[in-house]
């Protein structure tokens, strides 16, 4: 192979996709198994101050990689006469929906950063786990280079921070929840679904259902029937339903850290009165 880190995927010779599912892969899959715990761990009793702070640096820093990557892309697209990948490159798809709600949790307040905080625990974690399981990024790209950094660091960064929010507390979940981490998927939709229709696109997977096994064969079975609309619904459930499981698991997390503490507490209640 003859590349450099920062070399683009159509000047990567002699690459054909051999860290996808390779040893580079699990690489990948077990830094983060390992990696993200520990991290939550350690920042578990650290408070709302410390982790805010973290979302924040975060947003900003993501924002800015956002445009140094878009930019770098295009150029390149450009350069080798592909033109700009309106389709393809914009912030558009769910996984995008992470830069505007980290943005959110991190600076608002109210029920903006309720819904926010619930769709990066739900929706958000079901993104990066599976972007984690399937980086279909190292079919282009060798593992040791930009365009696979940015991306895996990215959903790296969506689980870590997902998961974060409900096993430290930060945010406390309730049934309401469900309703409110699906809301910024709605909003995205809302703008995604008339592009997606007028252009042909498939951003969010709203259109063509593009990669999602089995989902995508009934997408093609309803634009064989002229209803691709029922996709756009199919998928749309599909979110629903998964960010509600998450969301739940949320409840549940934060009811068995409670129930652990009351335990303790009693405990020590025990204790003292026995030695008082």
């Amino acid at each position: 192979m003859d590349y450099d880190f920062f070399d683009y995927k159509y000047n990567i010779t002699g690459y054909d996709g051999r860290d996808f599912n390779g040893i580079m892969h699990v690489v990948y899959i077990l830094i983060c198994l390992i990696l993200i715990p520990l991290l939550i761990r350690h920042l578990k009793g650290k408070g709302q101050k410390k982790i805010t702070k973290i979302m924040q640096v975060t947003a900003i820093a993501l924002i800015i990689e956002e445009i140094v990557k878009i930019s770098w892309e295009s150029y390149w697209d450009i350069k080798t006469g592909q033109g700009f990948n309106a389709g393809g490159i914009l912030p558009l798809e769910t996984c995008s929906l992470f830069i505007y709600t980290l943005t959110v949790a991190a600076f608002g307040k109210g029920k903006a950063k309720d819904c926010a905080l619930a769709w990066m625990s739900s929706i958000g974690v079901l993104g990066g786990v599976s972007y984690i399981l399937f980086t279909n990024v190292l079919k282009w790209y060798p593992f040791f280079t930009y365009g696979a950094f940015h991306s895996m660091i990215f959903h790296f960064l969506m689980v870590f921070i997902g998961l974060l929010i409900p096993f430290s507390g930060y945010h406390r979940f309730s049934l309401e929840d469900i309703n409110n981490g699906f809301m910024p998927q709605l909003l995205m939709a809302a703008v995604v679904i008339p592009l997606d229709y007028r252009y042909n696109w498939d951003y969010m997977l709203l259109h063509h259902a593009g990669g999602i096994p089995l989902v995508e064969e009934v997408a093609e079975r309803f634009a064989m029937h002229g209803v691709p609309f029922m996709t756009t619904l199919m998928v749309l459930v599909l979110y629903y339903l998964m960010g509600a499981l998450l969301t739940l698991n949320s409840i549940g997390i934060q009811k068995s850290d409670l129930s652990e503490l009351s335990n303790r507490e009693a405990k020590r209640e025990k204790t003292a009165w026995i030695n008082g």
